[in-house]
Formats: structure tokens, sequence, C-alpha cells
């Protein structure tokens, strides 16, 4: 089997996945000067990335979020600094509405996050003032950060692997990944359809398409795929203020789509992807609870009409927080996935870990 460009050399790393992950990954790699290779089996970006809504905000529930994300806004408001090609920033601002029994920790995490971008906690009377226009119902508290938006994730997907490559990283597409290379006891790279790319280590960032890559790799792990489905809604007069926004009371989340002049809504699915991950049609079913979600928070979903909308899938982990980390007894491999549908927001933090720890 050949190896990569027909020669003998032994990279520091091959990232597998071209999706945003997959991307930022390489794109650090390269930025520090490590021979390093990305592998996509299609073209780079057409996967779930493609279907993110690229919103970029800092506040989670968990404050070890809270600290990757800041760092996430922190680069894509600095893209075109970071990567020498200018993407599209729409700064919408983000809304977050939490749970009632978060108030205390949700008021501490706004404290953090106003240490480096504007962060405002909302009361019920300073929500119904600025968005009240918008709202079909009031909450009790909300926060609010202005800095906030979302970029065309696919654009970005790119950018960073255009950039990768101008910095000497390599890239190969369209080539598929059969299994690792393993060579006296450690992964050294990756098996494919073009021959072996030698490498010292292999970062999977391979999303939704993990668990049953490593089944197929004999990798004991506890991540799965689950379905994620988003409403375009087309709205008469959609109001040009409308936040990004995510409502952990409603279970709703979206922002405006300025190519449709609609709105995005998405709804928790809860379904488990067993089978090959397969771009599928929309769920009716699930259509229909997203807008009766949304109906329960914004006035604008009552009068709205479907525009179609899209059903990938993305990698989800117990705890919610992504692993980015060296598989145990594989030496060589490491995962850089299991994001539960907020990969794009903290990729940047994903790829400085993953440097890290090929440094370390």
């Amino acid at each position: 089997m050949a190896l990569l460009s027909g020669t003998s050399e032994m990279l520091d790393a091959v990232v597998v996945g071209g999706g945003i992950v997959g991307a930022a990954v390489f794109h650090e790699l390269a930025d520090r000067g490590a021979r390093v290779c990305l592998v996509e089996q299609d073209r780079t970006g057409l996967g779930t990335t493609a279907w993110s809504g690229g919103i970029v905000r800092c506040y989670h529930d968990d404050p070890l979020l809270v600290e990757r994300a800041i760092q996430g806004l922190s680069f894509f408001r600095n893209f075109a600094e970071r990567t020498g090609i200018h993407a599209d920033f729409i700064e919408s601002g983000f809304l977050y509405i939490p749970r009632p029994s978060m108030r205390e920790q949700a008021r501490s995490l706004t404290d953090r996050i106003a240490r480096s971008f504007p962060a405002e906690l909302l009361s019920s009377a300073d929500l119904d003032r600025k968005f009240g226009h918008l709202l079909n119902r009031s909450a009790e508290f909300a926060v609010w950060e202005p800095q906030a938006g979302y970029l065309d994730a696919t654009q970005v997907t790119r950018a960073l692997v255009r950039s990768a490559v101008r910095k000497g990283g390599r890239l190969l597409e369209g080539v598929r990944v059969d299994g690792p290379n393993r060579v006296g006891g450690r992964v050294r790279g990756v098996r494919g359809s073009t021959g072996v790319v030698a490498a010292d280590a292999v970062v999977l960032a391979t999303g939704a398409h993990t668990p049953r890559l490593l089944d197929s790799w004999g990798v004991p792990h506890d991540l799965w795929a689950q379905a994620i489905q988003v409403e375009l809604r087309g709205v008469d007069g959609a109001p040009a203020d409308h936040p990004a926004y995510m409502d952990d009371v409603c279970s709703v989340n979206g922002r405006p789509d300025p190519d449709s002049a609609g709105m995005l809504l998405g709804h928790p699915t809860g379904y488990r992807v067993d089978g090959a991950i397969e771009r599928t049609a929309v769920d009716p079913e699930q259509s229909r609870l997203a807008v009766e979600a949304g109906r329960r928070r914004f006035g604008w979903v009552e009068a709205s009409v479907p525009l179609g909308g899209f059903r990938a899938a993305e990698c989800y982990a117990p705890d919610g927080r992504g692993r980015v980390a060296w598989v145990p007894q594989e030496a060589g491999l490491m995962l850089a996935t299991g994001f539960n549908g907020g990969a794009f927001k903290l990729a940047p933090w994903a790829a400085g870990e993953a440097a890290r720890l090929l440094a370390g």
C-alpha cells in the first residue's frame, strides 16, 4: 500500500473527519507547525456541520462549558486575524432562558461571562421590555449576550481547512478510512482507500460516525449517535431584531435564517440512531412537536408556515461535555467528538486541547 504522497514520511498526526471539529484541530496543529494531514471521506464541511446553525455564545448551565465557549466566541469574533481568511460573523445577540431553578447559578455564570464579553441577567420586566414584541409568554429571567451571534458553518469549516493547507497541512478528500494502522502495539496512522497514512497519532473527529467506527475497530466506548432536526419556518414580517436563542423551559432553540428570511426552530428528538448515518427527510411528528414547543414561547410561531427543514445526527456522550482525550488501551488514538449537538461553538477549545495533548 502506498504511503501519503508516495513517500515514507511519518506525520505527527492524522485527523480523520472534515467537519468543524476536525477542521479546527487540523488548523490548530498546522498553525503550530505540526506535520498534519486531514482525511475526509467526502468534501470538508458537508456532513452534520452543513446543517449546523453555527451559533456562537457563552452561556451554559455547566461552568466548564462556559469557559470553553468563551474561547470559542473569542476565536470566531477574531476569525480573520487567526486564519487570514474572512468569515461573516452575524452579531444577532443570544438570548438564553434557563430553568427557574438555575437562577443563582445563572447569575454567577453571567458575571463570569461579563469579564470577557458583555452579558446581562435580565429580570422578567427587563425581558418583556426588550423582547416582549417577540414573546408569547414571558419568563422569570433570562441571560442576554449582545455580542454573540452566528456564522455560516460550512464557510467557516472550509476556511479553516484552506488556512491550514496554506500553513503546511495536507488534505485528502474523498478518501475512505478503513481502520487504524497498528504497529508495535500502538496506532500509527490509518489504512484507507488510497493506502496507509502513517502518523504518530490519530485524532478521530468523525462526529456521528464515531460510535459505529469505534465498534468496527473493536474499541470500547460509551458514545452514541442521536438524531437532530431543525425546522425552517416562514414568518410574514419576521422581526429584524430577533436574536439567536436557547430556551430550556420550552425546549426550543434557533436563530434567524437570512437566506430564506425565515426562522430556524429546533427541538430535541431524543432519538438514538442505531444504523448507518445518512441524511434523511424530516420527521413530520418531530416537526409538530417543535412547532408546539415554539408556540409556547414565541408569538411568531403560530402564524409561521413550513419552508422545509433538516435532519442529521450528532455524536453524544453521557456528560454532555464532549470528548477530547486519548483512548485508554489504544496508544496513539485520540477522540475529539461527543459534543451533544454543540460542536461548532466548542471547536476552538477542542482544537487547543487536542494540540495540548499531542504536545504532552
